[in-house]
């Protein structure tokens, strides 16, 4: 029995023909896209053919209803072959959230249909030089002008920027000073003269997905574009990155994966001290520690993705264990593509092998979407102040007994 057995029937045919797209379509360009560092419109347009950015979005949304549970299982076996491509899906699914949850009737025909369909991209525009972890300290302003605001700012590591129809920019906006209050998303529609690249920031890993810094000189946009109300940034960021964390972990999940599979076929067939590398008992216990963690991972991400479609996301005891999920789903790809290359060897750290590119690609987990310790801290709050809910500790009982007893 695998947990592929506790999933309904329709996510397992949806695993069975994205991974026929993978090995198609993804598996053969991994290689290329790293390399030439290009955003993949192949890739895209494959998946645009087969429905993909469909999949998390509700029916009267233009999707086809098979929720988060449906597209994490899609960017876990994207993410087998190729991070950047995984990257795209979860990316079409940050850039919807906003809009599903405090748009207006017109942004979710317009924009959330069109992502669904794939006849337009986003992107999410939050982070600047001097606000990442902690958003309080944005000064991108947006002043009102008659019927539109006027944004002014720098906006850093926007991905999927260059391919964008639209951004979602976050934004001090009202009479309030304190950002945290203020702060106000909009819809931008791009290009337009008001919205200037500056720069594109490359990475260790993520080859395939640019991350692009953007100013933002008298930007114009209409008050229609103004997403949930005066101040309800902080409340639509917090709660989108809520949403897309099972995604996250669906693609450390898949990297993860894809490291044990290759370190077992490689020691099944590598021949060493007169037998099978699988042989060795270090390598066995590499290999079950490795098992141990993608299983553990497996099971935290899919808890999480349906808690997403059960509308489990909004409070910090829902948050904790989302974060739990892609916090581990972080740690274990780092860990597996590293003991996969272990297992290897020196032929793993060179640029042609497929594990250097997975472990530089790995890395970028631990950092994006909050940190691994930003995230920690939010789980720990829920543990301190006992929410998540495991109750005293009983052993401090006995521990009282034996010192009344002994005095």
């Amino acid at each position: 029995m695998t947990l592929d057995d506790t999933l309904s029937e329709e996510l397992r045919i949806l695993r069975h023909s994205v991974r026929e797209l993978v090995r198609d379509k993804v598996a053969p360009r991994a290689w290329q896209i790293d390399q030439d560092r290009d955003y993949p419109e192949d890739v895209f347009a494959a998946f645009r053919d087969q429905g993909l950015f469909a999949l998390a979005l509700p029916e009267n949304e233009g999707g086809t209803d098979a929720g988060t549970m449906g597209l994490a299982i899609a960017v876990e076996e994207v993410a087998r072959a190729c991070a950047s491509s995984a990257q795209i899906l979860i990316l079409s699914a940050l850039v919807t959230w906003p809009m599903r949850l405090f748009g207006t009737d017109d942004m979710r025909q317009n924009y959330v249909h069109a992502v669904a369909d794939g006849s337009k991209r986003g992107s999410f525009a939050l982070t600047e030089p001097n606000a990442s972890s902690d958003l309080g300290s944005m000064v991108t302003r947006a002043e009102k002008d008659g019927p539109d605001y006027i944004l002014n700012g720098e906006k850093d590591f926007i991905s999927g920027s260059p391919q964008a129809d639209f951004f979602i920019v976050f934004a001090g906006a009202g009479d309030n000073a304190d950002m945290r209050e203020s702060m106000t998303a909009f819809l931008v529609d791009v290009p337009q003269p008001g919205v200037i690249f500056l720069r594109r920031d490359e990475g260790m890993g993520l080859k395939g997905m640019p991350h692009c810094d953007w100013s933002f000189d008298n930007c114009r946009t209409p008050e229609s574009h103004l997403i949930g109300g005066i101040g309800k940034g902080e409340e639509i960021a917090r709660l989108s990155m809520n949403a897309i964390q099972p995604l996250l972990a669906a693609r450390g999940l898949g990297a993860a994966e894809e490291a044990l599979a290759f370190a077992r076929d490689y020691a099944n067939t590598r021949r060493i001290y007169g037998g099978l590398l699988a042989d060795l008992q270090t390598t066995q216990l590499h290999l079950a520690e490795m098992a141990v963690n993608v299983e553990a991972t497996r099971l935290l991400t899919y808890q999480a993705a349906r808690m997403v479609d059960e509308d489990r996301f909004r409070d910090e005891v829902d948050a904790a264990y989302l974060n739990a999920a892609k916090l581990m789903s972080a740690r274990t790809a780092v860990h597996a593509t590293d003991h996969a290359m272990q297992a290897v060897g020196g032929h793993a750290y060179m640029e042609v092998h497929p594990l250097e590119r997975m472990y530089r690609d790995a890395r970028h987990l631990g950092l994006y979407m909050g940190t691994s310790e930003v995230l920690s801290l939010r789980v720990a709050r829920s543990v301190l102040d006992g929410s998540l809910g495991y109750g005293p500790s009983v052993s401090r009982q006995s521990t009282e007994e034996r010192s009344r007893r002994q005095g």
